[in-house]
């Protein structure tokens, strides 16, 4: 009886996990708001580079943040994020105005849904990106001490091309839980998970205070022969791709925050400098220039 009782129970949270990604997906396809949206974040406000010496120097910017409160556990969070700003010489669509869109069209998906995570999401447009992910590294610091309750953060920053899967900066612990919640959307072939650790994007600082991250793995497309180019425009952007990538970030991020149970723990920093040596982040971090602020306890967990 206690077997059967266990398949009843495994079968209908199947069901509901179910439901609620044909919902999500359902809204998320739809994109009622991007294609406008995304005209806004390329056309209208163009490069969006604060601080470049054109700009005549250094200036103040901010972090655009949204949240969808939890139903029972609102004090704990998931973000979903990605850059606002873009180099100087294009208008910045696929690196990373696209997927600006995407924080934006998922939060109108799950809004529109009438689904309600058990934990709270924190949709994120950071700023500075560009210039060393300097709008996420301030939320950081700035949220430091509820980080204990941030339960992962996710990022897409590589254009279009289509998702495979997720990275999760090197947390061999962590594969298993986002691989089952992504079984109810496998029409999108996105469920294949890598423990290879990389930085470069605003994930980098979330990783090194401990928290989980996944960042999308994506078939290059279009990306690199436009990076940082001229040619950065919004007729690059693959719009039908684009969509399912909304439909994929509005589902992951929801299931991440409706689960019964965290991805994984907030690692410590001995936990946090294994990894970084496991994985070879020590080399990334020297040549992204972070290695002294890592080392020095400026960037990442103290302890």
């Amino acid at each position: 009886m206690r077997r059967l009782a266990l398949s009843i129970c495994l079968a209908v949270s199947a069901a509901v996990g179910q439901s609620a990604a044909d919902k999500l997906v359902q809204e998320a396809e739809k994109a009622t708001t991007l294609e406008k949206n995304l005209r806004v974040l390329t056309d209208e406000i163009g490069g969006r580079v604060p601080g470049t010496p054109a700009m005549g120097g250094p200036i103040s910017s901010h972090n655009v943040i949204a949240e969808i409160r939890g139903r029972e556990k609102p004090n704990e969070y998931v973000v979903l994020g990605a850059h606002l700003d873009s180099w100087e010489l294009g208008t910045g669509a696929l690196d990373n105005g696209c997927n600006a869109a995407l924080v934006i069209e998922a939060l109108r998906a799950i809004k529109a849904s009438g689904l309600q995570p058990r934990r709270s999401i924190r949709f994120a447009l950071f700023t500075g990106e560009e210039q060393g992910t300097l709008g996420s590294w301030a939320y950081v610091r700035d949220h430091r001490r509820e980080l204990d309750n941030v339960i992962a953060m996710l990022t897409w920053d590589a254009g279009t091309g289509r998702t495979t899967g997720f990275s999760v900066g090197g947390r061999k612990d962590i594969v298993d839980p986002p691989t089952r919640l992504l079984d109810p959307i496998k029409q999108f072939n996105a469920g294949v998970l890598t423990t290879d650790a990389t930085l470069g994007t605003d994930h980098v600082d979330f990783l090194l205070e401990g928290v989980p991250t996944l960042v999308a793995n994506q078939e290059e497309a279009n990306y690199l022969i436009n990076y940082h180019a001229s040619s950065d425009t919004y007729d690059k952007v693959d719009l039908p791709q684009l969509r399912k990538h909304i439909a994929i970030a509005a589902y992951l991020t929801y299931a991440i925050a409706d689960a019964p149970d965290r991805l994984g723990p907030r690692q410590n920093r001995a936990e946090i400098e294994a990894l970084i040596r496991e994985t070879h982040l020590d080399d990334q971090l020297k040549d992204f220039d972070m290695w002294s602020d890592w080392e020095s306890g400026k960037r990442g967990r103290s302890k």
